[in-house]
């Protein structure tokens, strides 16, 4: 590779083919396929109003070798990772917070690479690339008058190549469960103290004894009917927690046509066929992530079966490495999931703005290494307690 990379700017996911963009994307970062993202944007979810991409590209010799999706902002809602009190901050400060850019998948609080590189590049060339796009973005931000970029749930390394370039590091953690080889639920249970041990076999047997059916359903199962039916899940989950949903039907109707390879539903009906409740997921090759959890009528214990033991069960039987879901987590705790870090990088323009903010994260990044290190002392997985 020589001096002839070219860098470029696009504004919409619909200028990239399939076969270009998805080659660029390891399997543990799925949300950031092409199918997902122009999902999101060819059903409204995203676009004009907010989340505007802005998808900065690498090219060499007319191939695309790089990628880096990041959106212009006007609020902070959908992100997971808050910085309210910055823009509160800013706004008593007569410094506009908005626009700001963000680098992550819209709505979706998953870990992932957020710079998407060709697989088959020398880690030269991939440190060469990365640098590029996030100078480039960088300038962006600068024209634009934008008062800051955020690197949203991104890989350890690329926090760490922001570091060289003034984004500041910040932690936070979320909680994950790892495959240790288990061959069965059961043996999965082993590794866990009495006490939970006993509450989850509970759990699962009153599960059972309420007689639903209780389905996990990929590829050509999914149709077009379960794609209303989770729509409906999720947006009563958002009516009772959040308010206005992110998504909409449509949306979840083209994931069916477009990306049902991906999905995997966790799916509970009573004895007559009617759903009571279930929750979305998506997976590729060793990871499982998942997402969107509802019901139409309260149920003990089912939510806990639907997004956390059926999906344990099925990365099991599939060997697959590891079960992300999502945002916050006690009872995911509770469950045999681990804390582990989640890692972000956050650029501010304003010198001042800038000095408080990184003089804050320092702070906060002490507070949570402790918070992690508490919460797996305390966990209910043995060998975590032990170390």
């Amino acid at each position: 590779m020589d001096d002839s990379v070219r860098f470029e700017i696009f504004h919409s996911f619909f200028e990239f083919t399939k076969e270009e963009w998805n080659r660029l994307v390891p399997s543990d970062s799925l949300f950031q396929e092409l199918e997902f993202l122009s999902g999101l944007e060819g059903t409204a979810c995203i676009g004009k109003s907010d989340w505007f991409p802005v998808i900065v590209t690498a090219r060499n010799e007319g191939v695309l070798v790089g990628v880096l999706p990041s959106y212009l902002r006007k609020d902070s809602y959908g992100e997971y990772i808050f910085d309210f009190q910055w823009a509160n901050a800013f706004h008593r400060a007569g410094i506009p917070y908005y626009p700001k850019l963000t680098v992550a998948v819209p709505f979706t609080p998953v870990t992932g690479s957020r710079i998407l590189l060709d697989p088959n590049l020398t880690l030269v060339e991939k440190q060469k690339i990365g640098e590029g796009l996030l100078l480039a973005l960088k300038q962006f931000g600068k024209e634009e008058n934008v008062s800051s970029i955020h690197i949203l749930f991104c890989k350890e390394e690329e926090q760490k190549l922001g570091e060289q370039y003034g984004f500041a590091p910040r932690l936070s953690h979320q909680y994950h469960w790892f495959n240790k080889g288990f061959s069965n639920f059961e043996e999965f249970l082993g590794t866990l103290v009495k006490e939970r041990r006993k509450s989850i076999r509970s759990e699962r047997k009153k599960n059972q004894e309420l007689g639903l059916k209780i389905e996990t359903l990929t590829g050509n199962l999914i149709t077009e009917e379960h794609a209303d039916t989770f729509y409906e899940f999720y947006k009563d989950t958002h009516s009772k927690k959040w308010g206005q949903p992110y998504l909409n039907r449509k949306f979840f109707l083209q994931m069916v046509e477009s990306f049902r390879h991906r999905l995997l539903l966790v799916l509970a009906s009573k004895p007559n066929g009617d759903p009571v409740g279930g929750s979305w997921n998506l997976y590729r090759e060793g990871f499982l992530f998942g997402r969107y959890w509802g019901a139409f009528e309260y149920i003990p214990n089912l939510h806990f079966e639907c997004c956390y033991y059926r999906l344990i069960d099925y990365a099991i039987e599939h060997k697959m490495e590891r079960v992300e879901a999502g945002a916050q987590g006690e009872h995911k705790f509770l469950r045999g999931y681990e804390t582990v870090p989640m890692f972000s990088s956050h650029h501010i323009y304003n010198e001042n703005g800038r000095s408080a903010i990184e003089a804050y994260l320092e702070k906060e990044i002490q507070m949570e290494r402790e918070n992690i290190a508490s919460y797996n002392a305390h966990s209910p997985i043995k060998s975590l307690r032990e170390t």
